[in-house]
């Protein structure tokens, strides 16, 4: 046997044993089980490796359809102190997908709400949703105070109360969304009903 047809047999062989080699591992990849405490911290990872200001919750994790993975369902918070923050669900079958996901609900983008227009008993169900309506009722003192900080220096944040008093009346089922900024000696509050996000009021505070 000549030089040459030693190498060619040697190429084969070692192509052979890489192929061999990757199929291996892409099996044994595949046959490995995912807990489901695994699938839910690979998939929240992913979710704020994708941006550092991410808030992510996971609301419901079931069994999947495809054999030994879950079925994640997740809530996503872009930009959730800026005056606009995205609020969207993503589902995951994981690990039987990877990280591809399914949009299964965008709430807003832009700062729409999307279905608040069109059905009046539109709930407030998540702190992004209260922010981008805040924001979204064009409240002279809301858009000046964003107009004068700067956009991306200004934070806001929501909180809900099941009972607040303002101006001495007792209101149920309230969301509270405060805009401050770094430079700013006062901050901007604005009260919002759950239930079709109507303005109650607005005022300022010192910032403390």
């Amino acid at each position: 046997m000549d030089l040459l047809q030693k190498v060619i047999l040697g190429g084969v062989a070692v192509a052979i044993l890489l192929v061999i080699g990757y199929f291996g591992v892409q099996s044994l990849h595949l046959g490995q089980q995912v807990t489901k405490q695994q699938a839910i911290s690979l998939v929240t990872n992913y979710l704020k490796n994708q941006n550092q200001d991410t808030i992510v919750n996971v609301t419901n994790v079931t069994p999947s359809t495809y054999p030994g993975s879950w079925h994640i369902l997740t809530s996503v918070d872009f930009n959730a102190t800026s005056p606009c923050p995205s609020y969207v669900s993503y589902s995951f079958d994981y690990p039987q997908y990877g990280f591809v996901y399914r949009v299964q609900n965008n709430y807003t983008s832009n700062c729409i709400i999307y279905g608040l227009q069109q059905n009046k008993s539109y709930i407030l169900a998540s702190a992004p949703l209260a922010i981008a309506r805040s924001y979204n009722l064009s409240i002279p003192s809301v858009r000046n105070f964003v107009s004068t900080y700067g956009y991306g220096k200004v934070n806001v944040h929501a909180s809900f109360y099941n009972e607040t008093i303002l101006n001495s009346t007792t209101y149920n089922n309230t969301w509270i969304v405060t805009y401050s900024a770094p430079s700013s000696t006062s901050s901007i509050v604005v009260a919002l009903t759950q239930a079709g996000g109507n303005l109650i009021t607005n005022y300022t505070i010192p910032s403390g």
